[in-house]
């Protein structure tokens, strides 16, 4: 990633349109109350703060917005197709603790600012809370700061050595596996899914079979994880990027997901990062690769045959899943 100070010249930066519309319609209750809950969110202590080093941290920025209809956005990113790594992705803006950052929301800011132009002002982008900390693929410590960008004009700007395009989803989408007519019409989604479409989704992911989400397991540093994509038809999400906004959703929605969220027998975040930097699997690298290795279908214990979940898996859509997330989970590395 290619750093620069916060205050130097926009040269480099194209327009955009503004965030959210100027003209929209007032908060939902429910909006309401999810932003209430994150400002009022205090997020547990990491458990072995002493044993990450400061290299091994970093921090993402989630931006809410007020969307037209008064629910809550979050805002996107594109990586580059230019980059030299996981060109393509979507990302939450985002990148390691510096030397000079004198926070991880700093990390954060000056991420978002550097790749996109969110400006570093608390008083039009105002802090919500921190979420708890997640273990990305290459096992940094990542530290969500979450935001609302209180100001609807203000025009993000992109850097595009870094990024090639910001969108939008709404947050309740990241706790519906087969979405609601309207949530549908504000995923641009046809109204229902094709045959066709059905037919082209990996047919081995648990909780049925879907055309806007899915899931695959893994075994990660000796233990059974679930990874989760959401198939939006400008990018995918997946990889930490949904772990992090299935978390903020449930936080803010006070709700489960609809889908069936954890592998049998998964670690909790904090296993992860014990297993990560203090156990017999712990390594003091700077740099560290994803140790995935992806698991056949996933099958919960209450989950039976008959009750929505695919019996006859075709191998082909078995190999052909297992290759897109053999590539996807190494998407988490610019982390």
């Amino acid at each position: 990633m290619v750093f620069r100070n916060p205050l130097s010249t926009n040269r480099h930066r194209r327009p955009l349109p503004t965030i959210g519309p100027v003209e929209r319609a007032p908060w939902t209750p429910v909006s309401l109350s999810a932003i209430s809950r994150l400002s009022s969110h205090i997020p547990p202590p990491e458990p072995c703060p002493d044993a990450v080093p400061a290299y091994r941290r970093a921090a993402v920025l989630m931006g809410l917005f007020q969307g037209r209809n008064g629910d809550i956005y979050i805002i996107l990113s594109q990586r580059a197709t230019g980059m030299r790594s996981h060109a393509g992705d979507t990302a939450l803006p985002g990148g390691r603790f510096e030397a000079n950052d004198p926070s991880l929301e700093a990390t954060a800011r000056r991420e978002a600012w550097e790749e996109c132009g969110l400006p570093i002002d608390t008083s039009r982008v105002q802090k919500l809370c921190e979420l708890r900390s997640f273990l990305s693929a290459n096992e940094l410590v990542v530290t969500p700061v979450v935001v609302l960008i209180t100001d609807p004009t203000i025009q993000p700007r992109l850097n595009p050595q870094e990024v090639s395009s910001v969108f939008s989803l709404p947050l309740a989408c990241f706790l519906q596996h087969n979405p609601t007519p309207s949530m549908r019409a504000y995923l641009r989604l046809p109204p229902k899914p094709s045959n066709e479409d059905l037919a082209r989704m990996p047919s081995t992911m648990a909780s049925g079979i879907s055309d806007w989400h899915t899931c695959r397991d893994a075994l990660w540093l000796g233990r059974r994880y679930r990874r989760h994509t959401f198939w939006d038809t400008r990018n995918p999400v997946m990889g930490l990027t949904s772990d992090i906004l299935i978390h903020a959703a449930m936080l803010a929605y006070d709700q489960e997901p609809d889908y069936v969220r954890l592998a049998l027998g998964q670690p909790s975040t904090d296993e992860l990062i014990l297993s990560a930097f203090t156990g017999p699997l712990a390594t003091r690298k700077r740099r560290v690769r994803p140790r995935f290795s992806m698991l056949p279908q996933p099958i919960d214990e209450s989950e039976t045959l008959g009750e929505g979940r695919d019996s006859n898996v075709d191998s082909r859509a078995v190999d052909a899943s297992e290759d897109a997330v053999n590539e996807s989970s190494l998407r988490d590395s610019k982390l």
